[in-house]
């Protein structure tokens, strides 16, 4: 069984308890204009191209076979919808400006990652499958998940939620806990800002806790567009009624800025000034005030 992975990271402390190996799975059923993983968006290897590091060689043009490189007036253009990703071009790029995100691995060649680190993730660490959505593919998920329960090493799924219920329940035995993305609380922002159903976010959502897994709620907080009272609201009452005593607020941080130049896209909220830890803690201290005031 093989899936297709554009990042492993290894001793990561962001995604989930204690020491992690990451597992970020490509494809994505949403696509938020704040995302960080731009790369993820499409199943399929992506064409990163570092300008910077650009020598002008023009070697990209001779070995491209669909014609997607060129270069007009000493500027180097990609037609990214000629290029197919096979990373041939890469090969022959001398100044490491060209390389290509997502790569094909089995499962055996994730485990053998995973199996190195195995001794650092002690009870509380362990696996995290992410992405893009790792639930997206669904089966080389299970299978990976299932292999790492089979040797006693701890699992997570972060997950925006929104794929078929049937991907749910094929990893529900096997994940120790879930990272829930909560982003938005209408169908009109969804439409606006990430795509994707609510309906089908809170549906899932509902499935993880009558099913008793663990959750934690994960909130992007990005401003002019969900730090609103409105919202912390909806997160506090969602918490009231499925009892998540754990919500994690995301600040917002265009880090991912230069990775949607590199793949090609425009970042649509290009000099949006980060979200401070400071402004964050305030959120999170207002959504448990309400929550508070709901009891």
């Amino acid at each position: 069984m093989t899936g297709e992975i554009f990042s492993i990271e290894r001793f990561s402390l962001h995604d989930g308890p204690g020491i992690r190996t990451s597992i970020f799975l490509k494809g994505c059923s949403l696509h938020c204009i704040w995302c960080h993983n731009p790369e993820s968006h499409e199943k399929g290897p992506v064409l990163q191209y570092l300008e910077k590091e650009c020598a002008g060689c023009i070697a990209c043009v001779s070995a491209c076979p669909v014609n997607a490189h060129c270069f007009v007036k000493g500027r180097h253009l990609i037609d990214r919808k000629k290029c197919t990703g096979c990373g041939t071009c890469s090969l022959v790029c001398p100044g490491d400006a060209l390389k290509i995100w997502g790569k094909t691995y089995r499962i055996e060649e994730v485990m053998q990652v995973i199996l190195k680190d195995a001794s650092y993730y002690g009870t509380d660490g362990g696996v995290t499958l992410s992405g893009g959505e790792p639930l997206l593919q669904p089966e080389f998920a299970a299978e990976l998940l299932r292999e790492c329960k089979d040797r006693g090493i701890g699992t997570c799924v972060e997950t925006a939620g929104c794929v078929p219920q049937e991907a749910f329940y094929r990893v529900l035995d096997t994940t120790d806990l879930f990272l829930y993305d909560y982003k938005l609380d209408s169908q009109d922002q969804m439409n606006r800002y990430t795509g994707g159903s609510l309906k089908r976010v809170m549906e899932n959502l509902e499935l993880l806790v009558k099913h008793k897994k663990r959750v934690v709620l994960r909130c992007p907080i990005i401003p002019g567009i969900n730090d609103t009272q409105e919202h912390i609201e909806a997160i506090a009452a969602l918490a009231d009624r499925f009892s998540l005593d754990n919500i994690d607020i995301m600040p917002y941080h265009g880090y991912g800025e230069d990775k949607w130049r590199q793949a090609g896209k425009k970042y649509v909220l290009s000099g949006l000034p980060n979200m401070g830890k400071e402004t964050a803690a305030l959120y999170r201290e207002k959504i448990y005030a309400f929550r508070k005031k709901t009891v």
